[in-house]
């Protein structure tokens, strides 16, 4: 009876609990424990909730099985679930949970220890915004803004680096030139050319800025930089000339609503002769390393002191360069995800789903990464295609189904890309309080913008260069 009566208690207290947690993360929860074989349970420690799969071992001293949690990562307010950073899984023992408070084996670690390496990344969203926002901002700027020393931010931001393999590149806006994006599809309809061979088609027409293999609805995504309907023509009717496969081949103009495609260098020799020869050496640079030292590019191209800075400054005032930005190429991301979103009811569209679509893409998913990496309207047909970085099994399945009701009057495919061939994203944490729709929704629907960060603000004139040498942002070279 005893045991019959502690059942009902466990049982009692969990449904108590899995009342009390958020919607968003109690979802989550809920979702792993369907794709989990294994008893796992979620633990509210601190403001985190822990996620940890029940395990036990036998103690030979008491003679009988202990319970011993494997820590398996933790989900955020907003419901996503950070997995455990080490590849080999580590065993925590919460003392809350432990009736019998077993000893600690050797190389097991207690819940305040996964505490406590969480907190030892607490600045790394932080930073990488700030990074993401101005790729070239100050440290001693950066420091004031995360609230560190500027030796104590250099040197994170150092470590950063190295762990993401972090470029700096330059956000180039191809719009003032007169170009438009545009979306080629492609659907093979009996084999696939080969890639390698593909890829050399691609790579030869520099207006091609970035090429995708995907499986689902269509087989190639192609983003191409044309100035009318005309080139756009010319364009995708050579392509197809040099790939001798029959095909269905789809193209719509694009409107960027939410990050950005990088630009391939060799665009810019489309668009020299509308630029001076400094402004075009100074982009060629940035887009290479957006970081890059002024005064070395003055050198490299004979450049009298002073000009590349100037000429970047004035690149910027024109809104040619919008920012110095980063991308990181070291995340553990095991796909990314195409969503095609067409609106077939529009007035259903607008009363039960926009500002929701909207928030979905502004809002923060509380990790080192934005939710999307890059969302376009599409003019024809009426909808917008989103690229979701996919970290976890099931987690582009789940975001399908949250966007598949039929009242919101959308139809939603979805597509995998399995290889990139030509260009590629850029992997930043945004700061979405400058969003296109975060604008929207405080116009439309009268969200309160959170205050913004100024990213641009010098605080203080820059510290002259010391012996050993600074970059731009006031970083020491690789002495740490």
């Amino acid at each position: 009876m005893a045991a019959i009566a502690r059942l009902l208690y466990l049982i009692n207290q969990y449904v108590i609990h899995m009342i009390t947690l958020p919607t968003r993360v109690k979802a989550t929860f809920l979702k792993l424990k369907r794709a989990n074989s294994k008893y796992i349970e979620i633990k509210h420690i601190k403001n985190y909730y822990f996620v940890y799969q029940s395990t036990s071992r036998w103690d030979k001293e008491k003679k009988r099985p202990v319970k011993v949690p494997l820590y398996l990562g933790r989900i955020t307010n907003t419901g996503i679930f950070i997995q455990v950073k080490t590849r080999k899984q580590r065993e925590v023992v919460p003392q809350e949970i432990s009736e019998t408070a077993p000893e600690v084996d050797a190389g097991q670690k207690t819940l305040e220890t996964a505490i406590r390496e969480e907190k030892r990344y607490k600045h790394e969203p932080a930073i990488l915004t700030a990074l993401s926002m101005n790729g070239r901002i100050p440290m001693s700027v950066l420091g004031k803004i995360v609230g560190l020393k500027e030796t104590a931010i250099s040197l994170q931001v150092r470590k950063l680096e190295k762990r993401y393999g972090i470029k700096y590149l330059a956000e180039i806006d191809a719009t003032k030139f007169g170009y438009t994006q545009f979306l080629v599809t492609v659907e093979f309809l009996d084999t696939m050319p080969k890639i390698d061979e593909l890829q050399k088609i691609l790579l030869g027409d520099a207006r091609v800025q970035l090429g995708l293999i995907a499986k689902g609805d269509f087989n190639l995504a192609i983003y191409v930089l044309a100035k009318d309907s005309d080139e756009i023509n010319a364009v995708v009717g050579k392509l197809r000339e040099s790939i001798h496969h029959k095909s269905i081949w789809v193209t719509s103009p694009l409107q960027e609503g939410y990050g950005f495609v990088p630009l391939r260098t060799e665009f810019l020799d489309l668009i020299k002769d509308k630029l001076l020869v400094r402004e075009y050496s100074i982009l060629k640079e940035l887009i290479i390393n957006g970081n890059a030292d002024f005064s070395g590019i003055d050198r490299k191209y004979n450049f009298d002191s002073g000009r590349a800075q100037y000429s970047f400054h004035k690149l910027k005032e024109q809104g040619i360069i919008k920012r110095i930005t980063i991308s990181m190429h070291n995340l553990s991301i095991r796909y990314v995800g195409i969503i095609i979103k067409t609106v077939i009811d529009r007035d259903m569209y607008i009363e039960n789903y926009r500002e929701r679509s909207l928030l979905d893409i502004a809002e923060d998913p509380g990790n080192n990464l934005n939710a999307y990496l890059l969302v376009d309207d599409i003019v024809s047909p009426d909808g917008v295609v989103l690229f979701m970085p996919v970290f976890n099994d099931g987690d582009l399945e789940h975001k399908i189904e949250s966007m598949s009701d039929p009242n919101l009057g959308i139809r939603v495919k979805s597509l995998i890309i399995s290889n990139i061939l030509v260009g590629n994203f850029c992997f930043r944490k945004f700061d979405n309080t400058y969003s296109m729709q975060m604008d929207v929704l405080s116009e439309i629907y009268g969200l309160k913008i959170p205050q913004r960060i100024d990213y641009e603000e010098t605080g203080r004139k820059k510290k002259e260069s010391r012996e050993y040498g600074r970059d731009i942002r006031g970083l020491k070279p690789e002495l740490i």
